[in-house]
């Protein structure tokens, strides 16, 4: 689906863009170019980028895509390319039918993967016990809602006593910004595959349109977790540009999948979405999920995000 594209272009300083001769062209200071097919997402983190609406055409040409920034630098925005799926009507009633049973196996799977990395995160911390008798505990559908009871013990063990998601602090602004990021990528994938995002298999708010993305994020959260707590965050004050630059680079991160083989990140959900597409249509054991170790933890990388 994006087999050649492997760079993330991040844009912090005043730039003008265009594109000649299927390169992206860069006017700053000098000008750069660098092949649109190698391109697979572009971040703009700064109001000074210029660029016209036949750009924008030909990064859906070529399957780039684009997120915007606001002004504390979080991702509010997302340019996603709209890519006809062979078989879209038929993945599309598929996703519509989805029977409740398929719907809780596939939710139940999802939430152990979570569960597990989770736990593989926190290593010997003694709350990696507890949440062993959650994962293992997880039913269809995760009815006991082992997720919320794990997430409660989880985040205070590996950010501190004390810590809560709702808090206002660089920890969570990093948190939310890699969660951004990697949801955006879940949900251009949905639609490269065929699927309407919106609609999802446990997520199901009529204001979110992208559900089904929330769905399947779900066992990478730990990969961004993983990411910010190896930036030492607890002394920091503001969220500066070079967290987001080192938090954009999760989409080059190694993760390793159920199938054995290893992925960067945005390979990886790529294979987790055409995974679920199998498991609908009928294989449910295709779900192929990460899986969060010493080999993969979203901390190595295979190629560096480029500031320009």
């Amino acid at each position: 689906m994006f087999e050649e594209s492997y760079r993330t272009l991040f844009f912090s300083k005043p730039a003008r863009l265009s594109c000649r001769n299927n390169n992206l062209i860069i006017i700053q200071d000098k000008e750069i170019s660098i092949p649109l097919k190698d391109i697979e997402n572009i971040i703009i983190d700064t109001p000074q980028v210029v660029f016209s609406s036949s750009l924008l055409s030909i990064l859906a040409q070529y399957k780039i895509m684009l997120f915007s920034c606001d002004a504390s630098h979080m991702p509010n925005g997302i340019f996603l390319p709209y890519l006809p799926h062979y078989r879209a009507s038929k993945i599309l009633g598929i996703q519509l039918n989805l029977t409740q049973r398929i719907k809780a196996v596939l939710w139940q799977r999802i939430i152990k993967a979570k569960i597990a990395n989770q736990i593989s995160l926190l290593d010997k911390n003694p709350i990696a016990k507890k949440l062993e008798l959650f994962y293992k505990n997880v039913k269809m559908a995760d009815l006991d809602n082992d997720e919320a009871k794990a997430a409660m013990l989880y985040f205070p063990a590996i950010f501190g006593k004390g810590f809560m998601r709702k808090d206002f602090c660089v920890i969570n602004s990093a948190l939310n910004y890699g969660y951004a990021i990697v949801r955006s990528v879940v949900a251009r994938n949905l639609v490269a595959s065929g699927f309407l995002p919106a609609i999802g298999i446990f997520h199901k708010n009529q204001f979110n349109p992208f559900n089904l993305a929330d769905d399947l994020m779900e066992p990478y959260r730990v990969f961004v977790d993983s990411r910010v707590l190896g930036m030492d965050l607890g002394n920091e004050n503001s969220f500066r540009l070079e967290h987001r630059i080192y938090l954009a680079n999760i989409l080059q991160a190694k993760i390793i999948t159920t199938n054995n083989k290893s992925y960067s990140l945005s390979r990886a959900i790529s294979r987790s979405v055409q995974s679920f597409a199998r498991a609908i249509s009928g294989d449910l054991d295709a779900l192929e999920l990460p899986i969060f170790g010493e080999n993969s933890n979203g901390r190595e990388i295979y190629e560096s995000v480029s500031d320009v």
